[in-house]
């Protein structure tokens, strides 16, 4: 038996261990993987998207949860915003596992959300280029931006591996990476979404004025 660890910065595979004379630790794993808090297994609490374990149960907590929402995200100050739908998710278990959502604020505003791993190097450098294009029509505009947080600290690689970093040997290819998340708008449509080829051709027209 080999352990495989995951985040978004690689993947540590444990020295094997031989099930049979270590019958009760190969429990132990199984015990830990099936009944432990859900945040031990890397799940975020600060966000909710209902599978089939949930989506025909009402959510009676939550009042105010409107018709047709997926999920909710909580930001760095607690407001929660309604998932509506799911724009686009990239594929893998690395890298920078960006995922978008068309959220819906209290107030009834739609905003698209970005969730993503950040190198920590390059941080700001999206943030830098969204504020520098801030104002010129037809471009999206950022309305806020945090990086998410777990027991009060920043959520990062880094802090995902402390507790096993002085066991890791040195690694050249390492790269910490922060969870932030983005709150954009306007929020536009799939390119799927639109009915005919004039309406796509708007579109680029706007993408043109924009450039």
């Amino acid at each position: 038996l080999r352990g495989h660890y995951l985040d978004r910065s690689g993947m540590i595979i444990s020295a094997p261990i031989a099930i049979g004379p270590n019958a009760l630790r190969f429990v132990d794993v199984i015990n830990t993987v099936t009944l432990c808090d859900q945040s031990f297994l890397g799940l975020d609490p600060t966000i909710h998207v209902c599978t089939n374990l949930c989506c025909d149960t009402p959510h009676d907590d939550l009042p105010n949860m409107p018709v047709g929402a997926k999920g909710w995200v909580q930001d760095d100050i607690g407001d929660v915003y309604w998932i509506m739908a799911v724009l686009w998710k990239s594929r893998g278990l690395f890298s920078r596992g960006t995922v978008c959502y068309r959220v819906r604020s209290k107030h009834g505003i739609d905003y698209a959300l970005k969730d993503c791993w950040v190198d920590e190097d390059c941080l700001e450098h999206e943030v830098t280029f969204l504020e520098a294009v801030r104002g010129i029509p037809n471009v999206v505009q950022l309305v806020k931006h945090w990086d998410v947080k777990f027991n009060g600290e920043i959520d990062s690689t880094s802090k995902i591996r402390a507790h096993i970093r002085d066991h890791l040997p040195k690694s050249c290819t390492y790269v910490n990476k922060i969870h932030r998340r983005m709150l954009l708008t306007p929020c536009g449509l799939p390119l799927t979404t639109f009915k005919s080829v004039p309406e796509l051709l708007n579109v680029f027209q706007d993408v043109v004025v924009g450039e």
